[in-house]
């Protein structure tokens, strides 16, 4: 009989110590699996969390601690809303996840403990145990405050594009309509009318190189006067800093100077082949008021004679410019050759090295 309960004791204890070697095996794969699904959480780069039925935190990771600012316990059985800027729009939509099930890119704006704020895209779903019982929400907030300014910056541009596109079809209708006045047959018209399209498109061509913010005033003239310039005797000299239009000072100079070297190659300096022009422009002190002064200067022509009445080039420079620009333009025709003087406000100036 004691051999019997001594080998009957010995099969209770081995088959507990079986039991007990499967429930250390069963408790380190649960943990394992814990482990696991904490780095997935951990490693995710949306804040993370989750919530009881009632929007009560129940768990978060490091993404929403530094999201908040606050630690993964203080977080921890507090409201979801206190996070947000917007405390019922968060709210409501847990109320949302609850009735729909799942939510996705709901923008909330997230408050931390700093003040600091960071527009998120929420996305939730309810979760539940294995008996269907609904146990919360589970939802990630993805940081998307650079596309929200991405955003906001395009829709800038569009309204910018938008402005500068009607504003260049009133300019080319004015040069249209004035070009035909001063036109005295169609294939005049269409000569004149070309090459002022074109000088107009060269300056957008160094604006779209430059996103539209700014203009080289060096490549505006260098664009301009190319013809002149790419001689093997180049008859133009330039010289100046590095100067940074605006993009209305960028278009109105550049059609200026068009206008002057047009008339420099038909009637002036340009015309003939000891002519010669010097573009040259410096920055103007603080007594003078921080612009820049830009000079035509034509020498070695043609004896220069006063028009009788002044055309469309010397309206563009005269009065167009100055109009545009708000500044000040002096157009001289000296006998040695035309001399025109432009100052450039420092409002017209995108910046200067």
């Amino acid at each position: 009989v004691a051999d019997s309960l001594n080998v009957q004791l010995q099969g209770e204890i081995t088959e507990r110590k079986l039991i007990e070697a499967e429930q250390k095996k069963l408790d380190q794969r649960l943990r394992d699996q814990q482990f696991y699904t904490r780095s997935l959480i951990e490693s995710n780069i949306d804040a993370l969390m989750t919530t009881d039925p009632s929007g009560i935190i129940t768990d978060v990771n490091k993404q929403m601690e530094a999201l908040t600012g606050c630690t993964r316990d203080e977080l921890i059985g507090a409201p979801f809303k206190s996070y947000f800027t917007d405390p019922e729009r968060a709210e409501a939509a847990i109320k949302l996840v609850l009735s729909e099930k799942k939510v996705t890119d709901y923008e909330l704006t997230a408050c931390a403990r700093d003040g600091k704020q960071t527009v998120v895209s929420y996305n939730a779903t309810t979760f539940y145990d294995r008996g269907r019982t609904l146990q919360g929400v589970f939802a990630a907030a993805r940081d998307v405050t650079e596309r929200k300014e991405d955003e906001a910056q395009l829709r800038f541009l569009m309204r910018e594009l938008f402005h500068r596109s009607k504003n260049l079809l009133a300019v080319i209708q004015a040069i249209a309509r004035q070009t035909a006045r001063y036109s005295g047959s169609t294939e005049s018209f269409l000569e004149k009318f070309n090459a002022r399209l074109q000088a107009l498109a060269m300056s957008h061509d160094i604006l779209f190189k430059a996103e539209g913010q700014s203009a080289s005033l060096a490549d505006l003239v260098s664009q301009q006067l190319a013809p002149y310039l790419d001689r093997r005797e180049p008859q133009v000299s330039v010289e100046g800093p590095t100067v940074l239009l605006t993009p209305d000072a960028a278009q109105n100079l550049g059609f200026a100077l068009h206008e002057l070297a047009s008339n420099a190659a038909k009637y002036g300096a340009l015309s003939v082949p000891e002519g010669r022009v010097s573009i040259a422009w410096r920055l103007l002190p603080e007594a003078d008021g921080n612009g820049v002064e830009l000079d035509w200067v034509e020498s070695c022509g043609p004896a220069v004679v006063k028009p009788a009445h002044r055309g469309f080039g010397s309206m563009v420079i005269e009065r167009n410019l100055a109009r545009e620009l708000d500044t000040l333009v002096e157009l001289a025709f000296r006998a040695e050759g035309v001399h025109c003087k432009i100052l450039l406000p420092p409002r017209q100036l995108a910046g200067i090295r």
